[in-house]
């Protein structure tokens, strides 16, 4: 299903309201039976800014992508994964974008002004 090279964003799925967002952009280095080798950066939420900030250095993860703990977005090819990052747009929506113009909406709702965040 997945090649060497695709780019993914991996989401960890709250499983509670008050877990913290994490995020893994990162590129395929092997995939086999639903268990893929990743390599790229983990984002975590900033718990004084509210942003999502990049963690320091390249991480490879071996991950479950079947389990049911993580949603999985496939990236086009040419996303820069070095220069990936999380902004909010003038919604306070999250996006993902890099150098190149890449632009992906990843918020967790479409109503961005809604009364429970």
């Amino acid at each position: 299903m997945l090649k060497q090279g695709e780019k993914l964003l991996i989401v960890h799925r709250r499983l509670f309201e008050k877990d913290s967002p994490r995020f893994f952009v990162g590129e395929v280095e092997v995939y086999e039976a639903g268990i893929a080798k990743v390599k790229g950066y983990t984002f975590v939420k900033d718990q004084f800014s509210g942003n999502m900030k990049k963690k320091l250095g390249v991480r490879t993860k071996i991950m479950s992508i079947i389990s049911g703990t993580f949603i999985v977005y496939q990236l086009p090819v040419t996303v820069l994964l070095d220069s990936a990052r999380f902004d909010l747009d003038q919604d306070g929506g999250l996006l993902l974008t890099d150098d190149e113009g890449f632009l992906m909406d990843v918020a967790e709702s479409i109503y961005k002004h809604d009364s429970h965040h």
